[in-house]
């Protein structure tokens, strides 16, 4: 019981009194010896004289009277009656919720009439998340464009063994902080921070048809000036581990850890295991 009573006190702090029945819950010594190291006036009325809590009794019997006028859920129903009665000023000028928190709850009617106090924080608030923005503008370094090249950083598997940084070109923008990048060459399109991106100073030889985001028709080559594609260099790291052999024709990067190609464990195919007679 006192965990229940402590969960409570923890939001709202330890009241000045407390006005109770005479239950054996709260008149044993460990509950007497509870309020007593908190500074807490525990008041009790006359046994089997119900009127002398009779604020609570009020209260209980107004709620009944909600429940019964409301055609909905009894759960909805205590919520709105609580937030509606906790709001309501009573006959000395003040709400439950202005007595308890020193303010006045916002509800629905806040919509149609807003108190001069909700305003000045609407506008306070605007205030602090403007200069807030323009502090963040200030703070970022880089500012990339759509179609400018940098480095993105690689999350892909075992990319915790060895941090690599991988040539993109940035193909959208999500705000300031946020952009999409494709890696070269006709790679995949990862959505990135701007704090995991670094610039690069490309050159007219890093460049691809298919490198421009504006370009619609990129695959589509002048017939005149055709440009053969980029070829893989025949290397033992053609060989990847799942026994197949990449296309001299295929374009992309060398190791080949970055786009579809790259099979996971369970999908690779396994050779059959080879037994040798003696």
């Amino acid at each position: 019981m006192l965990n229940l009573v402590e969960k409570d006190f923890a939001h709202f702090g330890y009241p000045h009194a407390l006005v109770m029945d005479n239950a054996p819950t709260f008149m044993s010594c460990e509950f007497q010896n509870y309020c007593q190291a908190r500074g807490i006036a525990h008041l009790t009325g006359a046994p089997y004289h119900p009127a002398t809590n009779g604020a609570a009794k009020r209260l209980v019997q107004t709620f009944k009277q909600s429940v019964r006028k409301s055609d909905k859920a009894p759960r909805d129903v205590l919520f709105e009656f609580l937030i509606q009665y906790r709001q309501t000023t009573t006959a000395i000028g003040y709400s439950p919720s202005e007595l308890l928190t020193g303010r006045q709850i916002r509800t629905k009617l806040d919509l149609l009439l807003p108190c001069p106090a909700h305003r000045a924080q609407g506008k306070q608030a605007h205030i602090a998340t403007k200069a807030q923005s323009n502090e963040v503008l200030c703070s970022v370094t880089s500012s990339y464009e759509v179609g400018d090249p940098c480095y993105v950083l690689y999350y892909g598997p075992r990319h915790s063994h060895q941090p690599r940084w991988v040539p993109a070109i940035v193909t959208k923008r999500h705000g300031t902080r946020n952009v999409n990048v494709r890696v070269l060459l006709q790679g995949p399109t990862w959505r990135r921070h701007v704090n995991q991106l670094r610039p690069r100073y490309a050159t007219e030889d890093d460049t691809f048809p298919s490198d421009d985001p504006n370009d619609n028709q990129a695959s589509a080559l002048p017939h005149h000036e055709p440009k053969p594609p980029t070829r893989m260099a025949a290397t033992d790291n053609s060989v990847l581990s799942s026994g197949h052999r990449t296309s001299d024709t295929t374009v992309g990067l060398v190791h080949s850890e970055y786009g579809p190609e790259n099979l996971r464990r369970s999908k690779r195919v396994h050779q059959p295991l080879k037994l040798y007679c003696c």
